[in-house]
């Protein structure tokens, strides 16, 4: 029954279509993919299955475990062991029927492009700066809205990014720069082995309170896209030890490599020394641009990967690199100078 006319569905939505430009065709239209099914995950989960957003596409690979119980709200004791996305997926279908619920327990990465292309809105609330920073890559390139949270005990944070109309992830610098490569918690069996050997200093503290407020207020901001309502421009920051919200302002960067319109186009100049070596020029970039130790470069079909010859000795100058890194959604394109 897909009926918005039908008499039971209209009283189901009465109270939120009072609302002023509500518009719930719009909504019941609306296909959200989700990423991560986990505190944060959840709740926007349940409140838009709520609101009756006609399409949710759960993406996680990630199993239940009983630490996850204080926190993630579709899950019970009976589920430790089982899919995050598969019992999300059950628990959401019996809050609203009507939902068109899929679940995938695969890696952002490995999802389809038709199943990503086709979204009204993603909304991530990842644990891992690679993958939050491949999604950030992957929505500027396909314009796409992202609705992205995080939390650390009683402290939570959001940000909305309209690709090309404010600052995307890589533009602000309200993460280190060096967090951008060191995954809070790793997934799967990987994550289960860590946490075995990591020191009780290092697990991210967590409590449902934060959850609720940063979750509910990512379903609201996916709530305002789908309805074409203005967005939040800013980083939110929440205290909640103080009860306090701090709107930071953002701007794009224009050097910024993921959504600035040059880089879009053109190639990224670099310079190099006459006699840099190739492992010394990859870091270079890797400082620069944060990139991992598995990048790649390749010059025209060629792979260069013998770090300790000269640079000049394979490419001339203002020749064309392509850089692949896991951490991003496409390669980056530098053209590189040689200083004599």
């Amino acid at each position: 029954m897909n009926n918005f006319t039908h008499e039971s569905q209209k009283i189901r939505y009465d109270r939120q279509t009072l609302i002023e430009n509500w518009d719930q065709e719009k909504i019941h239209k609306g296909k959200v993919i989700i990423v991560g099914l986990g505190a944060l995950g959840s709740v926007a989960a349940v409140s838009l299955a709520m609101a009756g957003v006609g399409e949710l596409v759960l993406v996680d690979f990630d199993s239940i475990e009983i630490s996850n119980l204080n926190r993630q709200l579709l899950f019970r004791m009976e589920d430790v062991g089982k899919s995050k996305v598969e019992v999300a997926a059950r628990e959401l279908s019996k809050i609203n029927p009507e939902l068109r619920v899929t679940p995938l327990n695969m890696k952002i990465q490995d999802v389809t492009k038709a199943d990503l292309e086709t979204a009204t809105v993603i909304v991530e609330g990842l644990d891992t700066f690679v993958d939050r920073r491949w999604i950030n890559s992957y929505v500027v390139e396909h314009d796409l809205p992202l609705v992205s949270g995080g939390m650390f005990g009683f402290l939570g944070n959001l940000q909305v990014i309209i690709p090309h109309e404010n600052a995307c992830l890589e533009c602000q610098s309200l993460i280190p720069e060096e967090e951008l490569q060191k995954a809070c918690t790793p997934f799967g069996d990987q994550r289960k082995e860590s946490r075995k050997k990591k020191p009780v200093d290092d697990v991210i503290p967590s409590v449902s309170s934060v959850s609720f407020v940063i979750g509910g207020l990512m379903a609201q901001e996916t709530l305002k896209i789908i309805l074409e309502l203005p967005s939040l421009k800013e980083y939110l920051f929440w205290d909640g030890t103080a009860g306090v919200f701090t709107a930071v302002e953002l701007s794009r960067r224009d050097d910024c490599f993921v959504c600035s319109s040059e880089y879009q186009l053109n190639a990224i100049p670099v310079r190099s020394a006459i006699d840099q070596l190739i492992g010394d020029f990859m870091n270079q970039l890797r400082y620069s641009f944060n990139l991992g130790k598995e990048m790649v470069m390749i010059s025209g079909t060629q792979t260069i990967s013998e770090t300790s010859k000269r640079l000049n000795e394979i490419i001339d100058s203002e020749a064309i690199l392509r850089v692949i890194d896991p951490s991003l959604s496409k390669p980056l394109k530098f053209q590189v100078y040689f200083d004599s």
